[in-house]
């Protein structure tokens, strides 16, 4: 049983980094009213340029582990907004008064073409920083078994929660929401 209860609570931080991801596609596709495909590759590619600052940042500028963190949640963040704004200018405006098709295709063309991109860009090496916040918190324990996560994933699921929740209470409580 406590095994079980293992796979929940990963199942749980998993889920809550899918649920993040699904209220964004929520949002594109309320707003937009038209399926975007390359809002996953987008997401996944900024978060490829997180991991690759944060490794220069840290095997090459011998930053801190956590500076070198929020150098490359900065970058990623500056990235999404430079990617996002280019792609609405020189792609979705254009077709904006075409048939739903056409997006739907262009933008399964843009996340093959984030994906390799992302692939070609990590040059197919791993790359790993030290664990951060990996003190584990026993939830139960029993029979030389422990159930368990991290202190960043309980702060990812808090996070992910209070994001979402805050957003929601935004849109449904603010005239720019509810336009």
């Amino acid at each position: 049983m406590l095994y079980f209860f293992q796979q929940v609570l990963n199942g749980l931080h998993s889920g809550a980094l899918y649920a993040l991801l699904a209220f964004g596609y929520v949002l594109t596709n309320g707003i937009l009213h038209r399926t975007n495909l390359a809002y996953g590759a987008l997401f996944a590619f900024c978060g490829q340029t997180m991991i690759l600052t944060a490794a220069f940042g840290y095997q090459a500028l011998w930053l801190t582990l956590t500076a070198a963190v929020a150098l490359g949640v900065a970058a990623a963040l500056l990235y999404a907004a430079l990617i996002s704004h280019v792609l609405s200018r020189s792609v979705f405006e254009r077709l904006a008064d075409r048939s739903p098709n056409a997006i739907v295709v262009t933008t399964l063309g843009i996340l093959i073409f984030l994906s390799e991109a992302s692939r070609i860009a990590a040059d197919t090496h791993d790359l790993w920083l030290p664990p951060m916040l990996a003190d584990p918190v026993v939830f139960a324990e029993g029979e030389g078994f422990k159930v368990t996560l991290t202190v960043i994933q309980l702060l990812d699921c808090a996070g992910v929660v209070a994001l979402v929740a805050l957003a929601a209470w935004l849109f449904s409580h603010s005239r720019f929401g509810r336009a």
